[in-house]
């Protein structure tokens, strides 16, 4: 076998091969592309589907509110039980509104008076600080005083015992 022809044989081989890798890789990505596609198909019906069920539930729910409002004093038979517990449970509402409300207003309440308490006590304190500040003022005096009571005492004796010295002296 010549040169030529291995290099010819050898060239078909490649080429066929890439040919055949080429159309495995091409069928492969259309595969994953027609995968894609339907992944996104799929994902916007069944959005819709989700919306479209919302959409129902607040039609159905505008339609017993509409029917309710409007039938509510003379309900048809089957759908008088629904009607007193709606009635009951709007009540319920109502009441648990008004104890929300009660607490509340209950709660900024003690708040104001714990703060007020806290202002009093506070002016209290401020004015026993005062009182005792005064009265430790006062006491101060009196030491002080009393203190130079005493230095006149001291001093008082001091000269008479000096006197005496001076007496023994002379």
């Amino acid at each position: 076998m010549a040169f030529s022809d291995f290099f010819s044989k050898f060239t078909d081989t490649v080429f066929s091969t890439g040919k055949t890798v080429g159309e495995a890789v091409s069928d492969k990505a259309k595969e994953a592309k027609d995968y894609a596609k339907d992944a996104v198909e799929l994902a916007n019906l069944k959005n819709q589907i989700t919306s479209n069920k919302a959409t129902l539930k607040e039609n159905y729910a505008a339609l017993g509110e509409f029917y309710f409002n409007k039938y509510k004093d003379d309900p048809a038979a089957e759908v008088a039980e629904n009607v007193k517990a709606i009635d009951a449970l709007e009540q319920a509402v109502k009441d648990l509104e008004a104890k929300v409300t009660e607490i509340k207003d209950a709660q900024t309440e003690a708040k104001a008076a714990k703060e007020a308490a806290k202002e009093a006590a506070k002016e209290k304190a401020r004015e026993a600080a005062a009182k005792a500040g005064e009265a430790v003022d006062e006491e101060l005096a009196k030491v002080k005083e009393a203190a130079e009571d005493v230095a006149e005492d001291v001093k008082d004796t001091a000269e008479e015992i000096k006197d005496k010295i001076d007496d023994k002296i002379d």
